[in-house]
């Protein structure tokens, strides 16, 4: 029997504990039921986007596998301080339930593509375009984590991670899926955002519509080096009128509410907490109080620049936070995963680079004076990554962002095997045709 796998949101949050980061025990429906009618497709369509807080701490983990000055890690996490030693055990189970829940939610998107000929024939593309969304969404963050970067090697040689495309129990009698490589993956990416924007609307409320995939591709672009596709696409959302840049920084960030500024956020219930937020904030605030601030990171920032107002100091602790991670007192803010500003960035980069250096400067400086600064005259591409990284800090770029400008992580090189995630273990042990990472 099909099942849908329907995870509660808490049930992958972090505690103070390594058994915290265990998996739990998961609830499931039958699909014979569920999936019978359109109703039953909407409804778990919801709980497929409910379900992507479970893998949405890749935000957390990137930054703290990235970091080499920025962040104050006060923490007894084993499986997190390994990734901020950049020194992860094949047994880590933050790596291992990353993993699992993605492919989880990769297969709910699946069950329910497979039973979306019950919805009407007028919402059906759409509805397969939200799904196909989710699905290349979780999968962009996967190859990132445990593939190597496209800028490393030849992609088509490159182990990437399994395509699977269709429900898990129509495979189980091939249960060994190997690895693709990248550029297959990618591929697969690429084409159902491809069909994601052809087939979402301008408008669906809180949810992905055709510019919240257009901004992903974007993403996907620019990791690829295509810059006039990452232009375009980045280009396509800053143009629909859709979006824009909010006047108050302090506005941008821990809202329960998506603003004009928000392209995609992960929607927080009350029932759910933020579970970067709860890694950020004080004590005081209700958070762990695990990620402090240095004090050599604020020396970035241009006197005069808003961004370096986006801070505030932990009296329990004297130790200085940042306020994009700040859990609220009533409801945790949405998870903040695009926004209108990195299309303005990516934009801006790509222009440079495809030889439109007055484009890339406009952009620039769209983002320097919302930060209260003075317009530059000219702009080149350190520039242009420097803005990047101030502006994008903390909110899961910088990984991404060193390793496809070939840069370094403190003295690791960008495509060391160090900077990439282990095949988790468990997944060997069950799946023979999988193949572990170099250096593991």
């Amino acid at each position: 029997m099909k099942e849908i796998i329907l995870i509660c949101s808490f049930l992958f949050l972090f505690s103070a504990c390594d058994d915290y980061l265990d998996i739990e025990p998961q609830q499931a429906i039958s699909t014979n039921v569920a999936l019978s009618d359109e109703q039953g497709v909407r409804t778990a369509l919801i709980g497929t986007y409910d379900i992507l807080l479970s893998s949405e701490h890749v935000i957390l983990n990137s930054e703290l596998l990235a970091d080499t000055e920025d962040l104050i890690w006060t923490s007894f996490i084993v499986p997190l301080t390994e990734l901020l030693n950049k020194n992860i055990a094949v047994s880590n189970n933050n790596v291992e339930n990353f993993w699992i829940y993605s492919y989880r939610i990769i297969n709910q998107a699946n069950t329910v593509l497979d039973a979306v000929g019950v919805v009407a024939e007028t919402d059906r593309d759409a509805v397969a375009a939200e799904l196909r969304f989710i699905r290349a969404l979780v999968y962009f963050d996967l190859i990132n984590m445990y593939a190597k970067p496209w800028t490393a090697g030849n992609p088509e040689s490159s182990l990437g991670v399994p395509i699977v495309s269709i429900p898990a129990e129509e495979s189980l009698d091939n249960p060994e899926v190997p690895r693709n490589n990248v550029a297959e993956v990618y591929e697969f990416i690429i084409a159902d955002l491809i069909f994601a924007k052809a087939n979402l609307p301008e408008q669906n409320g809180v949810f992905a519509n055709t510019y919240t995939a257009s901004a992903l591709l974007s993403r996907v672009y620019l990791m690829q080096e295509k810059f006039e596709s990452a232009s375009a696409e980045a280009a396509r959302v800053i143009t629909s009128g859709r979006y824009e840049l909010l006047d108050d920084l302090s506005q941008v960030f821990n809202q329960s509410d998506n603003s004009v500024e928000d392209i995609f956020t992960i929607q927080i219930t009350p029932q759910d907490f933020n579970p970067v937020s709860n890694f950020y904030s004080g004590e005081l605030e209700g958070g762990n109080a695990f990620i402090g601030v240095t004090d050599e990171h604020l020396t970035k920032y241009d006197t005069g620049d808003l961004r370096a107002k986006l801070f505030y100091n932990d009296l329990q602790t004297n130790t200085r936070r940042t306020s994009k991670w700040r859990v609220n007192a009533t409801k945790d803010g949405n998870i903040t995963t695009i926004r209108l500003a990195e299309m303005y960035l990516t934009r801006a980069e790509a222009r440079f680079r495809t030889g439109d250096p007055a484009g890339a400067l406009e952009d620039v400086n769209v983002i320097r004076r919302r930060a209260g600064l003075l317009s530059l005259s000219d702009v080149d591409l350190d520039v242009i990554l420097e803005e990047r990284y101030l502006e994008l800090i903390f909110e899961g770029h910088q990984f991404r962002d060193i390793k496809r400008t070939r840069r370094f992580f403190g003295g690791i090189p960008f495509d060391d095997p160090q900077m990439i995630y282990p095949i988790p273990q468990r997944e060997l042990d069950v799946n023979g045709a999988l193949l572990q990472n170099e250096g593991y």
